[in-house]
């Protein structure tokens, strides 16, 4: 948890004062574009997949999936033999609600790995507005 707390400060501090939306494709594109001008080269877009890339359950748990293709974090997993989904992935999960949650004003933002494998990791985006 703290690999994860200290992921979702940076997150928020490397998008303050940046477009903010309510759309979470474009809310994507902004994070990324934010990390590219800090030089974090990190690709996940969404993924549309047989299901579509945008989801409802029915008690309102809002679901997005992204497909995270080139990964720091995975990158250096594999070159150094660690286990994927541990202590790095949850920091790196940290950075991306801190960020999803301030360029989404209102939401409380988590990221789940649905698949975690050596070429992409498939990952789903829940979010619910606070109230």
């Amino acid at each position: 948890s703290i690999c994860s707390m200290a992921g979702k400060k940076f997150g928020t501090e490397a998008v303050a004062g940046g477009e903010q939306t309510d759309d979470p494709v474009r809310a994507v594109e902004i994070l990324r574009g934010a990390l590219a001008k800090q030089g974090i080269v990190w690709n996940f877009e969404a993924f549309e997949g047989d299901k579509g890339a945008f989801s409802e359950d029915e008690d309102g748990t809002r679901r997005l999936r992204l497909v995270f293709k080139t990964c720091m974090v995975r990158n250096a997993l594999f070159r150094y033999a660690h286990e994927q989904k541990q202590s790095l992935c949850y920091m790196a999960h940290g950075v991306f609600a801190g960020a999803m949650e301030n360029i989404m004003p209102g939401t409380s933002v988590e990221l789940d790995i649905v698949h975690a494998g050596p070429n992409a990791c498939l990952k789903e985006m829940v979010w619910e507005v606070k109230s």
